[in-house]
């Protein structure tokens, strides 16, 4: 939670900055505040309009261009290869297995503004839908991340049978990645979240 002295609260939650305003008073948000008011949304819109409040339309333009411009080589680095590709996510965690939703979390949102296709449950009432273990086969793809939320050695995954039994898995396009990072939240996660699509996306990354 961001408070402003002034009357303006900023928090985060889930992966839209809400604003509470009073607007008898200007907003006094401390100079370190107003950089992390950048980082702590991924909603372009609620961004540039805290944006505007705060005086910092420059910043916040500047934010998102560079998030743009990652964006943009990314999808020259894959070049045929975004039309091509299939991904999954998969989060294992202690006697629980989910995967994202089409709306919910940063990671759909990231992916839709790179154009990638992947899988994903309806959402329900959940952010991020359950999944039975006997389910897995239904999430295979040409690549496959596994969100390590349970922090189980990669073999755990490689040598267990369904996984083995997957095409990411035996085509060794499965990565083993940090709930840190895919459940980030804001431009901090989106960036973070960008370097390891970097890392792994490419061919023979």
């Amino acid at each position: 939670m961001l408070q402003a002295a002034a009357g303006l609260q900023l928090s985060s939650c889930g992966d839209t900055l809400k604003t509470r305003i009073d607007l008898r008073t200007k907003p006094a948000i401390h100079p370190r505040d107003k950089s992390r008011v950048f980082w702590l949304t991924s909603d372009k819109e609620t961004l540039r309009y805290t944006a505007k409040i705060l005086g910092q339309e420059a910043k916040a333009e500047e934010v998102l261009g560079q998030y743009q411009q990652r964006i943009d080589e990314l999808k020259k680095r894959l070049g045929n290869q975004l039309q091509q590709l299939e991904i999954a996510v998969i989060f294992y965690g202690e006697g629980i297995i989910y995967t994202i939703s089409d709306r919910a979390t940063l990671v759909p949102v990231v992916f839709n503004d790179i154009g990638l296709r992947y899988k994903f449950l309806s959402r329900g009432g959940n952010l991020e839908p359950p999944l039975s273990i006997e389910a897995m086969s239904d999430y295979d793809a040409d690549i496959l991340f596994i969100v390590n939320v349970a922090e189980k050695p990669s073999s755990f995954y490689f040598q267990h049978p369904i996984f083995r039994s997957l095409k990411a898995v035996k085509n060794n396009r499965a990565y083993i990645v940090e709930q840190e990072t895919w459940s980030a939240q804001g431009m901090l996660g989106a960036n973070k979240l960008l370097n390891d699509l970097f890392k792994y996306l490419p061919q023979g990354g």
